[in-house]
């Protein structure tokens, strides 16, 4: 991976929710297939909903920025289907076109990781990706996350595609 010295993988502050709101936004508009959520559902979101996002401690959104301008984002929170809190999961992974196959999404996963083995709960990370996405799937190997599961989804827009779960140990 070549390094660039302008990028910063970070968490968004709480008065940078605009800027959240933005980068979000231009992923869902970007890449409609690789996310749970459609745009013009996001786009009528109240501001509060992008406030509380980022000030909610179950939750870390990053942003990636090159000199100062977010380029992409990423996220991992607190599974909100496990009642103990043990479990962390990966979402929302994007990066503008022409940054991506750049080497990246190590930065994001390293952050991401971090994050979950510091979080006082979280013992395992889970990630997912559609059956066509082969580059979330390359990823999170690097990483040693390990298959556990396969399963039909309809997704958001009707689709029916495979999609494949990992789990990674973080503590």
């Amino acid at each position: 991976m070549a390094e660039y010295p302008g990028i910063e993988v970070r968490a968004f502050r709480p008065d940078e929710w605009q800027i959240y709101k933005e980068t979000r936004l231009r992923a869902l508009e970007s890449d409609p297939k690789f996310f749970g959520s459609r745009y013009d559902e996001e786009k009528v979101l109240a501001d509060n909903h992008w406030q509380e996002r980022l000030s909610d401690p179950k939750f870390l959104v990053l942003g990636v920025f090159n000199d100062g301008q977010p380029i992409g984002m990423t996220g991992v929170a607190v599974d909100r289907n496990d009642d103990a809190a043990q479990t962390g999961k990966l979402w929302g992974s994007w990066l503008e076109p022409a940054w991506r196959n750049k080497g990246l999404s190590r930065k994001m996963y390293e952050a991401r990781i971090a994050w979950a083995r510091a979080h006082p709960t979280i013992k395992k990370l889970v990630v997912s990706h559609r059956k066509s996405n082969a580059v979330s799937k390359r990823a999170n190997q690097r990483f040693g996350f390990k298959f556990t599961g396969a399963k039909e989804t309809v997704w958001y827009n009707g689709e029916k595609e495979t999609e494949f779960f990992y789990e990674l140990p973080v503590k």
